[in-house]
């Protein structure tokens, strides 16, 4: 089997997907995707031995195009229809009968412009996609309103290396010094104004305060100092499971977070969540009072709050806790992520 990866920027958990998808299908890649973003500095090495990766930058839409159509893949998968020149190349490989499967990963808004995309969809986003791939059920609603149901829409997009973290975690519980942990890009969007308002307005509220370690890069650096804060730098993914057991819960306050695969990590590793609204995975993997605690986006008094309770939970309902969130992950694995793009092109195919 040939799969042809026209994707935006590739990640620690896709290399971890699709490793797992050659394991079940044996199957020959060529990959195309943008250049890291400075802020998210993947190791190159990451990628090896997937199969050939080549720039998006560095080529033209028609030498992508010749590129596909040499390589003759038995489907396309693509990361969304935002970019115009992979969505050509799509529509075209469509018309040569290759099934076209796009990710997706936004949420269902409601807005004018999904509106008008709903009603537009058979003569645009149709014609080029047989199936639209969602994270979650946020996505699925948008998915239905262009016009994809039943066997065109597929569930379960993003899958963390789960085995990676399952294996390093389970301890939050027993840390001697707990803590708690951000993981994410130091951007506006990730909410860490709120984030370093409300860890200053509970390290006021409770004695002994847990610290608060931050692992990422970006320009919002700065705002990430003050008593009990640690600044990790970028982790890479090989090392952040040993980050993730080494932490007591982990904090995620995104003012816009389609998805947040990095919550999926953190259950993994059995933490407690304390997730914003705006957390497209807190729909699957936190319940409230069960696993964690949600917050609305943006509120700062209200995350101090979910804070403080994290800290005055008991160590045995802190674990309970954290084993909830480790069973939640489970409904998203790299295994499952394989089984479903290996027998869903085989059905399309058949198609």
């Amino acid at each position: 089997m040939r799969l042809a990866l026209l994707h935006t920027r590739l990640s620690g958990y896709l290399a971890a997907c699709l490793r797992a998808y050659q394991r079940l299908s044996g199957a020959e890649l060529l990959i195309y995707a943008w250049p890291h973003q400075a802020d998210a500095p993947f190791d190159p090495l990451l990628f090896a031995g997937l199969g050939e990766v080549r720039s998006r930058r560095d080529s033209s839409d028609d030498e992508i195009e010749a590129a596909v159509r040499d390589f003759a893949p038995d489907a396309v998968l693509t990361g969304g229809w935002a970019d115009k020149g992979y969505l050509r190349i799509c529509r075209r490989m469509r018309r040569r009968g290759v099934p076209v499967i796009a990710g997706c990963d936004t949420q269902w808004t409601g807005g004018l412009r999904q509106r008008v995309a709903g009603l537009t969809a058979p003569w645009y986003v149709q014609k080029a996609i047989d199936v639209l791939w969602v994270t979650g059920e946020r996505q699925a609603v948008l998915a239905r309103a262009l016009g994809f149901r039943d066997d065109r829409l597929w569930d379960g997009y993003y899958a963390c290396d789960w085995g990676a973290f399952a294996e390093a975690g389970g301890h939050a519980s027993l840390l001697s010094e707990p803590a708690f942990l951000y993981v994410g890009r130091y951007v506006p969007v990730k909410g860490l104004d709120t984030l370093a308002a409300a860890y200053q307005q509970y390290r006021q509220q409770v004695s002994q305060p847990w610290g608060l370690r931050c692992a990422g890069t970006g320009p919002l650096r700065e705002r990430l100092q003050g008593e009990g804060i640690e600044d990790l730098g970028f982790v890479q993914p090989d090392a952040l499971p040993s980050v993730m057991a080494h932490a007591s819960a982990f904090v995620l306050p995104s003012r816009f977070e389609p998805w947040g695969v990095v919550a999926h990590e953190a259950a993994t590793s059995g933490l407690p969540l304390i997730l914003s609204d705006a957390c497209g995975a807190g729909v699957h993997l936190l319940r409230h009072l069960y696993n964690g605690y949600q917050f609305p986006a943006g509120d700062a008094a209200g995350l101090a709050r979910a804070m403080v309770a994290m800290h005055e939970l008991s160590d045995e309902r802190r674990a309970e806790f954290g084993q909830a969130s480790f069973e939640l992950s489970k409904q998203y694995t790299p295994q499952r992520w394989a089984e479903t793009l290996k027998h869903g092109i085989e059905r399309l195919v058949v198609r």
